[in-house]
């Protein structure tokens, strides 16, 4: 299999013997292994990290006694979201 810029995991998947030949064959077009096209595939479409914060907020003034953005967070995580942007 290929090498890749950071650290990886094995991951064993089952896919139906259709999707494994697509797979063998992109990867013959490629000049690479089906696991490298499959780990592609997944990379580009698996959920990423929620993002425990929004940078941009910082960049703006916010009035005095206004909400910050960690309590906004924990909020909403917490389910207290009922007037939240109201």
């Amino acid at each position: 299999m290929g090498s890749y810029p950071c650290s990886v995991t094995e991951l064993r998947v089952t896919v139906p013997e259709e999707t494994a030949k697509r797979l063998a064959r992109e990867a013959a077009d490629r000049g690479t292994f089906a696991e490298d096209v499959a780990a592609e595939v997944l990379n580009e479409h698996a959920p990423s990290p929620r993002q425990r914060s929004l940078p941009f907020i910082a960049m703006f003034e916010a009035p005095k006694g206004a909400l910050s953005v960690a309590e906004a967070e924990r909020r909403l995580e917490d389910g207290e979201d009922e007037s939240f942007g109201r």
